[in-house]
């Protein structure tokens, strides 16, 4: 409810300000960014209106800077982006991500509708970890079976599980959807499609990770 709510955000905001925190930047997770960004700015007053930011700014930003060095020869496979709802629909976040996906993914590739018009995940609202009784066939064979056609269409030309394929979703509950009807559609063994952030790629492709950080036998 929202008095709880707020309860919550101006405990984050009491603990930012007795850390003595510059911004509070938040991670890649859409109900967060619409939470702290947008609905505590309502009580987010005084000395408690600390600057937040999204990590798609900041990611952007470092990127950008030089500050690390990156090859993206070693991001070399498909990778199209999944948009958050929170993010892209309700903030308008849409172009930072993305302006890192094509300096750091060769082969990066849109989903169609993308951006503020993309399909959810088909887990949003919290949906996402609801698997009590027959939820999980809801979320897979109708709010999430539109987006699983979109990811596999995004793929159309590659359908084949020997080429390794990342579908690139910024989300902590997006992921758990994605996560979920991965496995209920077999996308691994039949598509090659692995799921997982935008940080994870950054440092995939940094040259001091001698090793590869995204393991494509360590799927879910």
């Amino acid at each position: 409810d929202d008095a709880q709510f707020a309860r919550v955000a101006l405990k984050h905001l009491q603990v930012a300000k007795k850390l003595g925190v510059k911004k509070i930047v938040v991670g890649e997770c859409g109900h967060a960014h619409k939470a702290l960004m947008v609905i505590a700015d309502r009580v987010a007053t005084g000395d408690l209106n600390i600057p937040r930011e999204s990590c798609f700014t900041l990611l952007e930003d470092i990127v950008f800077s030089g500050k690390l060095k990156l090859d993206p020869s070693k991001n070399d496979f498909p990778v199209p982006l999944h948009d958050p709802c929170n993010v892209s629909r309700a903030m308008g976040i849409v172009q930072p991500q993305r302006r890192i996906l094509k300096h750091i993914a060769p082969q990066f590739r849109e989903m169609y509708p993308n951006g503020v018009t993309n399909y959810c995940c088909g887990g949003g609202s919290g949906f996402a970890i609801m698997t009590p009784n027959n939820f999980e066939d809801w979320r897979f064979n109708v709010s999430g079976r539109k987006k699983f056609e979109q990811i596999l269409n995004a793929f159309s030309d590659c359908p084949s599980p020997d080429v390794k394929k990342y579908l690139c979703a910024p989300c902590s509950n997006c992921k758990g959807q994605i996560r979920d009807m991965f496995k209920y559609y077999n996308a691994w063994e039949k598509f090659g499609i692995k799921y997982d952030g935008l940080v994870e790629l950054i440092v995939n492709c940094m040259e001091d990770i001698k090793q590869p950080f995204i393991e494509w036998d360590d799927v879910f």
